[in-house]
């Protein structure tokens, strides 16, 4: 929670700046060093107050959300509107670490669920291709490891010309070994073939 608190107060920082016209302050820095750095400071921070101070910010997000709505607004690299990066950094950002979580700690059903919803809730609201790109590949992911190589395949394909990284993330992803070697997955990953990593 300490986490994702970290990152809605800087999106909200950005955000904020862009709706009163100012400079969007740029990219820090590599996520992961970021994310290095900066956990250990959370440490010892009790459950409920993490929670609480990330669902105040949520509340503000939406907040700045609500005034600014769908514009052009370039957010670590990846996201190109505001809705893009309110739902990437407040949506499916929390889902992919719960679904870690529960993952981790022996129960991949409850896991798996929770992907699911996501993958059926950014399809019913007309999630922008960004978001649907990674509710797609995160659910290709989860069908991989349930044994289901048809389906996730069928929703890689579907994901690839949404966001065109899965090429790069899915050769490097464990989730996806069980694809490696089916011809399917290699004409649409050749990097993968070709790298020596399929």
């Amino acid at each position: 929670m300490f986490h994702l608190a970290m990152w809605r107060e800087r999106l909200l920082h950005g955000m904020t700046e862009f709706a009163e016209g100012r400079q969007v302050p740029p990219a820090e820095g590599d996520t992961d060093e970021i994310n290095d750095a900066e956990l250990p400071t959370g440490i010892g921070t009790p459950l409920a107050d993490a929670a609480a101070r990330s669902d105040n910010l949520l509340g503000e997000l939406i907040g700045v959300y609500r005034k600014l709505g769908d514009r052009p607004f370039v957010w670590r690299g990846a996201a190109r509107t505001t809705t893009e990066a309110v739902l990437r950094n407040s949506y499916t950002h929390p889902r992919v670490h719960m679904a870690e979580y529960l993952k981790e700690n022996g129960d991949s059903t409850a896991a798996a669920r929770l992907i699911e919803e996501a993958e059926a809730q950014m399809r019913e609201a007309g999630a922008p291709p960004l978001i649907l790109g990674t509710v797609l590949y995160n659910l290709a992911c989860v069908r991989a490891t349930q044994g289901r190589p048809d389906d996730a395949l069928t929703l890689l394909e579907e994901a690839i010309p949404l966001r065109a990284d899965v090429k790069t993330m899915a050769p490097r992803d464990a989730d996806l070994d069980s694809l490696r070697s089916d011809p399917r997955f290699m004409a649409l990953i050749p990097s993968a073939a070709t790298t020596g990593e399929g």
